[in-house]
């Protein structure tokens, strides 16, 4: 028997795909003009400009990423994912220097989803392991 998938479930593994294959301008589009982002530890910013920016520093500092959906969970609006990021250390992250290394690195993720659009966003990343693996001492 065929389990069906929450749309909203759908709609983040799209997003997914759309971000892994480097297709920013089409993720974009799947976000709402006030898209609101709230990242652990950062003053949250609203828009898809702001969006895009937080994207591009990701992409100056990391190449080859892959995400892994470990667990998705959606009622109503709201969707939960746990990720897996895995990239190479390509340029500049936080001060750190490329450093060719692979990293790998969960994330605690929400959505809120409005009109069929993702409309806000929660990440909580494991950023301690990911500096560990970047030779950063905690």
């Amino acid at each position: 028997m065929a389990t069906q998938v929450h749309p909203n479930i759908e709609l983040l593994q799209r997003s997914l795909a759309l971000l892994t294959s480097g297709r920013v301008d089409q993720l974009a589009d799947l976000l709402t003009d006030d898209f609101r982002i709230n990242v652990h530890g950062a003053p949250t910013r609203v828009g898809r400009d702001a969006w895009r920016e937080n994207v591009a520093i990701m992409q100056a500092s990391f190449s080859d990423l892959s995400v892994e959906v470990l667990h998705a969970l959606a009622d109503g609006d709201l969707v939960a994912v746990n990720l897996r990021f895995t990239a190479r250390h390509t340029g500049d992250f936080l001060g750190v220097p490329a450093t060719g290394r692979t990293v790998r690195y969960d994330s605690l993720e929400h959505y809120r989803v409005r009109d069929g659009l993702i409309a806000e966003e929660w990440i909580a990343s494991d950023v301690g392991t990911l500096l560990s693996q970047l030779g950063v001492e905690r």
